[in-house]
């Protein structure tokens, strides 16, 4: 006759313990394989967006949108105007942002081909709102330094102390960075700093959900040390 030997329960155990220890080394490395995938959807994603709205500026006498202004009964932003050169709403939308901007909650009337939901906000200072008294929009030629200007970048919308004001708040979406393209058309990522504090989102409802406010790394060049991108670089 013939013996079958069993593995004895401290075999298995030891097993099930290397099994756990590959499991916790292992898990890690594969959710930061998974988020720099992300990353680099979303970087492509905003050099799409960045040539689509590039493309707008040529056919608008090198003009660039207004972020926001009043077109009749509905308000016209960046996404709308811009929106027949992308043809595509996914693109403004980040894979690893998990509470997107609703333009429904943050315009209160979305003009037609408004997507429903972004993750990329714009430089203010480049786009200015139109809803200011004596708003005017910013030419190509004003901006003297293309590759250090920020065109858009992922963001969330906050409240700011001023009312009626917006704050366009840097948010590092991807492991402590997040991704910008610039008025050249390039898109990079960029380091920013948790300042352990929060604030609201805006919305034409009131204070919304809370955001983390960051500040922009050394990376950022003109815009380091700023919670937004907000200006044009000398």
């Amino acid at each position: 006759m013939t013996s079958r030997r069993a593995f004895t329960l401290i075999e298995l155990l030891v097993v099930i313990a290397i099994i756990a220890i590959l499991a916790a080394i292992l898990f890690p490395v594969f959710a930061q394989a998974r988020e720099k995938a992300r990353q680099a959807s979303c970087l492509s994603n905003h050099r799409q967006y960045a040539t689509a709205a590039l493309m707008y500026v040529q056919d608008y006498d090198e003009t660039f949108p207004f972020s926001a202004n009043l077109n009749g009964q509905c308000v016209d932003t960046f996404y709308s105007v811009v929106s027949p050169y992308v043809k595509n709403n996914e693109i403004n939308r980040c894979p690893s942002d998990k509470d997107a901007i609703n333009t429904q909650l943050t315009t209160g009337a979305p003009c037609a081909n408004t997507p429903p939901w972004t993750s990329v906000v714009v430089n203010g200072g480049l786009m200015t709102n139109g809803f200011f008294p004596g708003a005017a929009p910013v030419t190509l030629a004003a901006v003297q330094n293309t590759t250090g200007t920020i065109m858009l970048y992922d963001g969330n919308v906050g409240t700011s102390p001023y009312p009626g004001m917006q704050v366009q708040l840097v948010q590092a979406r991807h492991s402590t960075t997040f991704n910008a393209a610039w008025v050249d058309g390039h898109a990079s990522s960029i380091p920013a700093t948790d300042t352990k504090t929060t604030t609201q989102q805006f919305t034409v409802m009131g204070p919304g959900k809370s955001l983390k406010v960051y500040t922009i790394g050394a990376k950022g060049g003109f815009y380091a040390g700023k919670v937004e991108a907000s200006g044009l670089a000398d």
